[in-house]
């Protein structure tokens, strides 16, 4: 009689799992604007303010970059996202707040220390929010966002620091002054308020060259006066605010229709 026993070497090997150079450049991207967030943590520690907010801009970049190159690739996935979002927690929340601590706000303490641990969990809520909602894939949702993002959130709330540096009035460092404006990109970050999310922005083909040297008028402008452009850019994003309520009410409106 044969033997019906299994021989070991026959058994299937186990397929080996691969992934794809398009998954992990996104990621890669993420752990870079960590890498840069808390690089300025370091440099807020030392009290080096002009590097703390570069390392900041930087990972502003990077946060921005992630997401685009992994639709491009196509290589969205949870993980990315989850990674991400806990990223943006920790170096567009945590580290703004504890940086305008450690320069305006500790020698006020606690009234001080509540607005930052206001910002901190607006922020973290604002992204378990985002994480948890169940988004419809509609043009709408591509067009705005719900409240303003971390990144916008980070960039806004360290502007009594940038109009410091830029402009040298003590007036930006008063604690009252830091403490309502933290509060109040704190509840901007958690409202619902649509704000341009850029996703499906198209422009026609002959706004391409001056597009880009607009582009290139700003990358000079930021090598000759980063904290006055910062100061720019950050009107420029808190006038758009109204503009994009309107043209989400109209586009809600035609939806209805």
């Amino acid at each position: 009689m044969t033997s019906s026993k299994t021989n070991p070497s026959k058994l299937t090997k186990p397929i080996k799992q691969m992934i794809s150079i398009g998954w992990l450049i996104p990621n890669l991207m993420t752990v870079l604007a960590l890498s840069f967030g808390l690089t300025g943590l370091k440099f807020a520690l030392a009290e080096k303010w002009e590097q703390t907010l570069l390392m900041l801009a930087l990972a502003v970049l990077f946060d921005t970059l992630d997401g685009r190159i992994a639709r491009l690739f196509r290589s969205t996935s949870q993980f990315g996202a989850q990674l991400d979002s806990l990223s943006d927690a920790i170096v567009f929340g945590v580290i703004p707040a504890i940086t305008l601590y450690l320069w305006g706000l500790q020698p006020v303490n606690r009234p001080a220390w509540a607005a930052m641990l206001f910002f901190c969990i607006c922020g973290v809520l604002r992204l378990a929010r985002f994480n948890s909602e169940i988004r419809e894939e509609t043009d709408k949702s591509e067009l705005f966002f719900t409240g303003i993002p971390m990144p916008a959130a980070a960039l806004l709330v360290l502007m009594p620091l940038v109009c410091f540096l830029e402009f040298g009035f003590d007036y930006f460092r008063d604690w009252r002054l830091i403490a309502s404006w933290t509060v109040l990109i704190g509840i901007g970050a958690i409202s619902t308020i649509p704000t341009f999310a850029g996703k499906k922005l198209f422009l026609p083909k002959y706004f391409a060259l001056p597009v880009l040297s607009s582009f290139a008028l700003l990358a000079a402008a930021i090598f000759i006066k980063p904290w006055l452009v910062w100061i720019c850019l950050g009107i420029v994003y808190v006038l758009h605010i109204p503009f994009s309520a309107a043209a989400h009410r109209r586009i809600k409106g035609k939806h209805k229709g």
